[in-house]
């Protein structure tokens, strides 16, 4: 009978954490200024899937991951400007980033080149 509990407990956090998971991503694009497509883009997965997130399916941990990683990046970016213009950046070429788009940046692998211009703006030194 204990056995029962703990996984009935078990599957009872993994609900909780789900339901936060799409309230994140609901946060994150209200907080940020972030469309579906923006969202979709920097988390690596389609529109579909970003949408399905957000109306309450679950995500699959990558997708955890990556909405971390999202929330860590528009946390550092609401540091140097308002947190409601994070989606425009993320979506106008930028001379520092070879006149990549951020998320265009990040999509070809270069996030870390995207993490020195965010600390750039955060700290107002030059790269």
């Amino acid at each position: 009978m204990p056995t029962v509990m703990r996984r009935s407990g078990v599957k009872m956090r993994k609900q909780a954490r789900d339901r936060r998971d799409d309230g994140e991503v609901r946060t994150l694009r209200k907080r940020y200024g972030l469309s579906q497509e923006l969202l979709s883009r920097l988390l690596d997965v389609s529109l579909r899937t970003a949408s399905g997130i957000e109306s309450a399916a679950t995500a699959p941990s990558q997708v955890r991951r990556n909405l971390t990683q999202v929330s860590r990046l528009g946390e550092a970016l609401g540091e140097a400007m308002e947190s409601s213009h994070v989606g425009r950046w993320l979506s106008e070429p930028n001379e520092m980033l070879g006149n990549l788009k951020p998320v265009e940046a990040i999509e070809r692998g270069h996030i870390d080149l995207v993490w020195q211009v965010v600390e750039g703006l955060r700290t107002g030194s030059p790269l």
